[in-house]
């Protein structure tokens, strides 16, 4: 296997895991709260953790595109990192019926600001390749 296929497998189950381990602090049954009704757990799971998956995604494109910095994958991943747990340790679905929506919405959201820090992290990486192609040592 690959390097960076294994940085990307790692990067999928830390992104997935993630909600689980925020809510941890406050008690198994806070974090048990994010599991799926009996009789519904594989499909409850496949569908919550598609929505999970997501703000893996420009994580692992910054890994595949990290050539000379790591900042195309260290920015995502700190972004998705400090907002998920940010949003998920509080994050209660017996506040009321429309609470797990925000399960939805809130990886997405994530998401979306995962993609402005890889865009960062890209135009770090492009000027760290432009002083190296204009220093004298280069």
């Amino acid at each position: 296997m690959k390097p960076k296929t294994s940085w990307s497998l790692a990067a999928l189950l830390y992104v997935n895991l993630l909600p689980y381990l925020c809510r941890l602090p406050r008690g198994l049954d806070w974090a048990m709260q994010y599991l799926p009704d009996p009789g519904y757990e594989i499909l409850g799971i496949i569908f919550l953790h598609g929505f999970f998956s997501l703000p893996a995604i420009p994580l692992l494109v910054g890994i595949r595109k990290s050539t000379l910095s790591r900042a195309p994958w260290l920015l995502p991943l700190l972004v998705i990192s400090i907002l998920t747990c940010y949003i998920n340790y509080d994050y209660d679905l017996a506040s009321d019926a429309q609470a797990a929506i925000g399960l939805v919405f809130f990886p997405v959201f994530i998401m979306l600001l995962a993609w402005a820090a890889l865009a960062v992290g890209n135009l770090v990486q492009w000027l760290q390749s432009r002083t190296r192609l204009e220093s004298p040592e280069g």
